[in-house]
């Protein structure tokens, strides 16, 4: 008779917290609502989580949970759409202003891929004086092309920049290779470039434009010493070519965003559509 009187009581007992876990699960789902109705779409995802963890077995409120938590990250996604449209056409008109001092340098039969030049820079494309070239290809990277012209080679692998108080920055070193660093001879005279690519790129431009007025002194490193004395033309290429990079780059940023919170929309607004029963 004890027994089945144990029995009763532990099964009164489970019944009671069943149905107070229960209660808790709705509690989380109507608050996760609220969260919802009032915009607060980072909370619903904490809050529908909750509902889960609290009761396992709440079944109708686990799956009323998840698709709130589906039309939260839908508003989510709305939001970043209408953020990154609105960022780009605020970028499109800098860039509109920007590229009109560009040119595109882009051989179609053989180029998939073109660079664009500061056009105002009269080292654009020289080979025939020793002097730093930039250029933004079309993803947005900042590339820069140490060059040197002389009758004697230098045969360097770097380079660096320096000012008067002692503050410098060096490029990465692009061991001869024939290709990054390349070597030949025009009319006699020894010709060397070398393609630097980001990240370093970046710093350097940064060093260049922190310098403002002061004298910039370039200096390669090879088995011969060569320095010189960066020309203004030059520290305003690279000062619009970094200008362009960082616009460059930040709307294919926002153009990823775009695409990927379109995708994200139409995947979830099937689901959504498929789970509309689930509501409590």
């Amino acid at each position: 008779m004890k027994n089945i009187f144990f029995v009763i009581v532990a099964a009164v007992s489970l019944l009671f917290v069943s149905c107070d876990n229960n209660k808790e699960a709705r509690n989380f789902y109507f608050k996760a609502k609220e969260a919802y109705d009032l915009s607060d779409y980072l909370r619903v995802k904490v809050l529908t989580d909750s509902i889960k963890i609290v009761n396992n077995t709440a079944f109708d409120e686990i799956r009323a949970g998840m698709q709130l938590a589906r039309k939260a990250e839908l508003a989510i996604n709305k939001q970043t759409m209408v953020y990154a449209d609105s960022m780009l056409k605020i970028l499109q008109k800098e860039l509109d202003k920007a590229i009109v001092d560009f040119d595109l340098i882009k051989n179609e039969e053989y180029q998939t891929s073109g660079t664009i030049v500061y056009r105002h820079d009269p080292n654009k494309d020289s080979q025939t004086k020793s002097c730093l070239r930039v250029y933004v290809t079309e993803e947005g990277k900042l590339e820069i092309l140490s060059v040197h012209s002389g009758s004697t080679a230098v045969e360097h692998e770097s380079f660096k920049l320096a000012i008067a108080n002692g503050e410098f920055i060096m490029s990465e070193v692009v061991p001869y290779d024939g290709a990054s660093n390349y070597r030949y001879k025009i009319n006699g005279m020894n010709v060397e470039t070398i393609t630097h690519r980001e990240p370093k790129t970046l710093g350097i431009a940064q060093f260049v434009i922190s310098a403002k007025g002061a004298p910039i002194t370039v200096s390669y490193d090879g088995k011969r010493p060569y320095s010189y004395t960066l020309a203004k033309s030059t520290r305003k290429a690279i000062t619009e070519s970094y200008k362009l990079s960082e616009i460059i780059k930040q709307i294919k940023k926002y153009q990823r965003d775009e695409a990927i919170a379109s995708q994200t929309i139409a995947i979830l607004q099937k689901q959504i559509e498929d789970h509309k029963g689930d509501s409590i």
